[in-house]
């Protein structure tokens, strides 16, 4: 039986304006999630549980940036992004990354959370682009997935150790688990979204964010009762003020505590002159 090839893309000037738009939206989207993950991991490389996570968590911020600096020479060079602009002159409800990321995280369970969860999704997604149709995409994700393996590792790792800890811990990871998967499925989307579809069709992404969001809630719901842990009941969301732009329910975004940070506000505070 003859199949239809997918045509290769080089370029942006061989897609239609939908998909183009599409698949700029959704690379966006990925490129705040690796700023806010990097941001995050930075942050908890102090107050750790022992020093070997105060390490780890260093290193995994390095990577995220590393894929934020691949990801904004894409963005820069096929759609005129300036990854510096739009950092420092963009509303907060303007960026596109998973809304668990907003806040400063919950304590160090909400750092097992945002890797087990939030990071493992992302990652998901990015092998649903390891087989893209958008050749600059498919060259740059074999880098991003063989260092996002580390963070997998990592992730379940210390979901494991911190269940193991007792009672409180416990209850405070299922809880948190629950609130990051509820944050996770915000992100992806309603069923059947016009975005999503426009890039599966054309071959940029071989799975839809449905299967993938399906994937990460049954490894999740595996590991969690694998070590005892009973998740929250999700609740069905309304995406009626769902945006592809945003990818959020309505308004919010970073807060401004981090986007100052995040700016170097306070940079200006040593310039001369």
């Amino acid at each position: 039986m003859s199949t239809i090839a997918t045509a290769e893309h080089e370029t942006t000037a061989s897609l239609d304006e939908a998909t183009k738009t599409a698949l700029h939206r959704l690379l966006r989207a990925i490129a705040d999630n690796k700023l806010l993950l990097g941001y995050h991991y930075g942050e908890w490389t102090f107050g750790t549980p022992v020093l070997e996570a105060a390490v780890a968590n260093c290193s995994l911020a390095q990577s995220e940036l590393g894929h934020l600096r691949l990801l904004d020479g894409i963005l820069k060079k096929h759609f005129g992004d300036d990854p510096d602009a739009l950092l420092a002159d963009r509303a907060p409800g303007a960026f596109a990354n998973v809304s668990y990321l907003d806040h400063d995280l919950p304590g160090w369970t909400g750092c097992v959370a945002m890797t087990a969860v939030v990071d493992f999704a992302i990652t998901s997604l990015l092998d649903a682009l390891h087989d893209s149709a958008f050749r600059p995409v498919r060259q740059s994700i074999d880098k991003m997935l063989d260092e996002e393996r580390y963070h997998v590792h990592h992730g379940r790792g210390w979901l494991r150790t911190w269940a193991a800890r007792g009672d409180e811990e416990r209850a405070a990871l299922a809880l948190q688990l629950g609130a990051a998967l509820a944050h996770v499925a915000e992100w992806f989307g309603p069923t059947g979204e016009a975005d999503d579809q426009a890039l599966v069709a054309a071959g940029i992404k071989t799975r839809t964010n449905e299967d993938i969001l399906q994937a990460v809630q049954a490894e999740m719901s595996s590991l969690a009762a694998d070590v005892g842990l009973s998740l929250p009941e999700a609740e069905a969301a309304d995406f009626g003020a769902w945006t592809p732009a945003n990818r959020r329910l309505g308004s919010g975004g970073p807060d401004g505590e981090i986007l100052s940070h995040l700016r170097g506000d306070r940079n200006d505070l040593f310039k001369l002159g």
